[in-house]
């Protein structure tokens, strides 16, 4: 599967080495241009379409065909990351993901606890999948050339996925933590719990009380959501 084919530079060399490929194009008329450049390449299906609008599941089952498919495509960079988003958190539909995106959101997604650029997507992505990135690719390497360097990102879903609903609560820990980058883990969660249940799953994890979001793994925020039984049932105050 390929989103944002364009005039299909991508599309014809995955044509050449894939048995098949599925292309979203949300712009109708370039959409129409390519489906008459490819009309001699019965490996393309083309599609005219948002991505965005259903899951990936669905645009499978618009071209008859079912999951898993490979993601492999050159994202437009104001919506790479809920494409990718959406790709790790459907391993029904998508089995992998080989993707090009600016280079500031692909560290976002590889980074780990104590990279400069380890956030809240980090976890996110962390909970769906294993993220690499593959190598970089200059501005000179597109035409139009952009102003940014980009790189090439592979994801792969975890197999087997984590516990759905710790995952759920972990994520909510995680983005609230994040939110509040300044305060302390047990501070920032305060809607969620008091301070001291969490100060107290910290301990556990042999963790101080002055600990923020940016210095725990996915792992300790998955044990953090375990470890906190209280908070879980949402009472705090």
């Amino acid at each position: 599967m390929e989103v944002g084919p364009g005039e299909g530079a991508l599309t014809r060399p995955l044509a050449a080495r894939a048995g098949r490929v599925l292309a979203i194009e949300i712009d109708p008329r370039r959409a129409e241009a390519l489906r008459r450049d490819l009309s001699s390449e019965p490996a393309v299906t083309l599609i005219a379409g948002d991505a965005l609008e259903k899951p990936f599941a669905e645009w499978l089952a618009a071209a008859g065909w079912t999951g898993p498919a490979i993601l492999v495509a050159n994202l437009p960079y104001n919506v790479a990351t809920p494409i990718v988003t959406r790709a790790i958190e459907e391993p029904r539909a998508i089995s992998r993901a080989v993707v090009t995106v600016q280079r500031e959101v692909a560290r976002r997604f590889a980074a780990a606890p104590g990279d400069e650029d380890y956030g809240f997507l980090s976890v996110r992505a962390a909970a769906f999948a294993s993220a690499r990135i593959l190598f970089d690719l200059p501005p000179g390497a597109f035409r139009p050339r952009p102003k940014v360097h980009s790189s090439v990102l592979e994801l792969i879903p975890r197999d087997p996925p984590l516990d759905p609903a710790t995952r759920k609560r972990a994520l909510e820990i995680a983005s609230l933590g994040f939110r509040s980058r300044r305060k302390t883990l047990g501070n920032a969660l305060a809607s969620l719990g008091p301070r001291e249940t969490w100060e107290a799953a910290l301990r556990e994890l042999g963790r101080g009380a002055k600990t923020r979001a940016e210095e725990l793994s996915l792992g300790e925020f998955m044990e953090i959501a375990r470890r906190a039984p209280a908070a879980r049932s949402g009472s705090g105050r």
